[in-house]
């Protein structure tokens, strides 16, 4: 069995190292292997090239253009077409050395199956694990969240996240590749409902662990790029699997959501006028085709 883990990396050097060391030092089942991509979204610095010649044996793709998540993902996918399994890993994680294997244990070839993601700056506090769509805030719950890991059985979930997430071909085969219509933020939700709608098991392996090297919430999401595609995926979503309940999401959006990202933005420190462009966002993601 082979299984090619994919990074989409954009100027960042030193995370990557330490998350494709985290790689080389998985403990694979028999019989497995792992092959390692990296895609360059289009860096325009040296960050790729230095992992290069850092990790020589692995591939490296150069993209022209930031292609975003989704169609980055995509195109990992195409390039290995002889791979049994595809690991996503978020060019800032960090992986135990037994998080791959019991991550195909518990997959089975059949399942989507992601770990426990804890921040890298508090090592014992969960920043993911995994979610359950709330229709109610027309968003996603993840019981873990902030929380010491309780050891407790795996489970079946609705969302896992595309930071470290286990995907087997077949699935890829069954309910297609990742919507393009995406670029960065609400994609592997949508892909996680997609397979729950197509009776795939979406699970959460408690006992797998990774490290993600995030910011703070109030700073890392408060910025005009970020601001407008959360608010872009938000309608997305909710536009896919949700059609009815647009109005009541709506709702939200104007008056839940828009004040809360208002905190935030002024709570970490950015610009106010950044709220524009979650309108922004939210107003194409409306009006998107899908």
């Amino acid at each position: 069995m082979t299984i090619t883990a994919i990074i989409l990396n954009y100027k960042n050097y030193k995370d990557v190292c330490v998350c494709i060391q985290s790689l080389e030092k998985q403990i694979l089942p028999d019989g497995h292997t792992l092959n390692i991509l990296v895609i360059d979204n289009n860096s325009e610095d040296d960050s790729t090239i230095k992992l290069q010649e850092t990790f020589p044996k692995h591939r490296y793709i150069f993209n022209t253009q930031n292609l975003g998540f989704a169609k980055g993902v995509n195109q990992g996918f195409g390039l290995c077409p002889n791979s049994d399994y595809f690991l996503l890993v978020n060019n800032d994680a960090e992986l135990s050395p037994d998080c791959l294997n019991l991550l195909i244990e518990i997959g089975k070839n059949e399942s989507l199956v992601g770990p426990a993601i804890f921040y890298k700056t508090e090592p014992d506090k969960i920043w993911q694990g995994g979610g359950f769509f709330s229709k109610l805030k027309m968003g996603v719950s993840v019981p873990d969240k902030n929380l010491g890991l309780k050891p407790r059985a795996s489970q079946r979930v609705d969302f896992l996240s595309g930071c470290i997430l286990l995907i087997p071909k077949n699935v890829i085969g069954s309910i297609g590749n990742f919507d393009e219509k995406f670029f960065f933020y609400g994609e592997d939700l949508d892909f996680c409902l997609r397979a729950k709608k197509a009776g795939i098991p979406v699970i959460y392996c408690s006992e797998a662990k990774a490290w993600h090297n995030i910011k703070p919430i109030a700073r890392s999401r408060t910025g005009k790029f970020v601001l407008q595609n959360l608010a872009f995926s938000y309608q997305l979503i909710i536009k896919k699997h949700y059609r009815t309940l647009r109005i009541y999401g709506l709702f939200l959006f104007i008056f839940i959501y828009t004040p809360f990202r208002f905190y935030q933005i002024i709570s970490g420190g950015n610009n106010w006028k950044n709220i524009g462009n979650w309108f922004k966002g939210g107003i194409k993601g409306w009006q998107t085709k899908i």
